[in-house]
């Protein structure tokens, strides 16, 4: 009997590197393979971090708060790049204006994830252009400041 090879080997070696990369969102081994594509060199506390905040049963979410310097930008890169690869695509990030561009060139650098910064000018023109909400926008997260975000937030 003569059997067919369905898959060439790298197409075998592709499948097998997209399973361990959906590990189930609860569990240690998802945000692993969250990790396989970052530039970070982590400490204990920044992963027991972003796994309570992506393992939380009681909230849509969490506030990541601590002392300066001990790595919140990390932690929260981590639990935006976890729910990025599970595809929950609508990720906002409001921060002081001065740290947009911070913000942004972190997760290009330590998580190779492409961000947007939502300011009046590009939003005018996503709206015009697009016909979207660019809030909503699908290409990575969005960030803006807090006065961006109350002045276009809706309250009605």
């Amino acid at each position: 009997m003569i059997t067919q090879q369905l898959l060439t080997q790298y197409q075998s070696q592709y499948y097998a590197w997209l399973l361990t990369r959906r590990a189930a969102s609860a569990s240690v081994e998802s945000l692993a393979s969250t990790l396989v594509d970052s530039q970070v060199d982590l400490n204990l506390h920044q992963v027991e971090a972003a796994l309570f905040a992506c393992t939380n049963p009681l909230s849509r979410g969490v506030i990541l708060a601590d002392e300066v310097g001990l790595g919140k930008t990390i932690e929260a890169g981590l639990v935006i790049s976890q729910r990025w690869a599970e595809h929950r695509r609508n990720i906002l990030i409001i921060v002081p204006a001065n740290l947009r561009k911070q913000w942004h060139q972190e997760l290009q650098d330590k998580f190779n994830l492409q961000s947007l910064i939502l300011e009046a000018k590009n939003y005018n023109t996503i709206r015009k252009q697009e016909n979207q909400n660019p809030f909503l926008m699908p290409s990575g997260p969005v960030i803006c400041s807090y006065q961006f975000a109350k002045a276009k937030a809706s309250w009605g």
